[in-house]
């Protein structure tokens, strides 16, 4: 096989997990709807959605993430999860509550912020204990995702928080390469106080950072 088409595959896999993938088996996904319906709160935020819109959830190499959304509105775990761990299940509501935004919310911190809140709240009712706490889920960070609970989301002083926690959190976690608000919105924030260079460095920082 070609150079050309290797890459060509590989491009393709990366825009598109479902290229290549592992797809949970109807019993697994009945598992995890089982593990969700025991959350009233999740009820239509995440789980009617989930089968409205008829989500998939399959297996993928991850890069810097435990989990992820793709284009064409599913979610992928990392090889050898098990969906109905209760931190696995938190990942789900994370990139379920991701597919329910723009892609612009999707890739800014504004976005990530309100997901990382939404599964802190999840996994709490999952396990009757707090992310980041001893024995849980990033153990020893808890004092982090407290902080993270209560920032705003439209401050910009605090999704600049929200950047520096998230990696606080999770070193390898690309909070760094996003916009804070939704790409169009941060771009004429700079634009508007004549910030050129700014406004197009967002966008260059977004496409090129990894």
């Amino acid at each position: 096989m070609s150079t050309f088409k290797i890459e060509g595959a590989k491009l393709l896999e990366g825009l598109f997990p479902e290229w290549n993938w592992k797809e949970l088996t109807n019993e697994k996904y009945e598992e995890v709807f089982q593990k969700l319906t025991g959350v009233e709160d999740l009820q239509n935020e995440v789980i009617q959605f989930l089968k409205d819109k008829h989500i998939k959830i399959g297996f993928h190499q991850q890069y810097k993430s435990g989990g992820g959304w793709t284009f064409l509105r599913n979610i992928t775990l990392s090889p050898g999860d098990d969906p109905v761990n209760p931190y696995v299940l938190s990942l789900i509501v994370h990139e379920t509550f991701h597919l329910k935004q723009s892609i612009w919310a999707r890739l800014s911190m504004q976005g990530e912020l309100r997901a990382w809140q939404y599964q802190k709240h999840a996994y709490s009712k999952f396990t009757n204990n707090e992310i980041g706490s001893p024995g849980q889920a990033y153990a020893g960070t808890k004092a982090h995702w407290d902080e993270i609970a209560n920032l705003n989301p439209d401050s910009r002083d605090d999704l600049l928080k929200a950047q520096a926690l998230t990696k606080k959190v999770s070193p390898d976690y690309r909070a760094q390469c996003l916009p804070l608000f939704p790409l169009p919105q941060e771009f004429g924030f700079y634009w508007r106080q004549g910030k050129i260079v700014e406004a197009f460095q967002v966008i260059w920082n977004l496409i090129t950072c990894r």
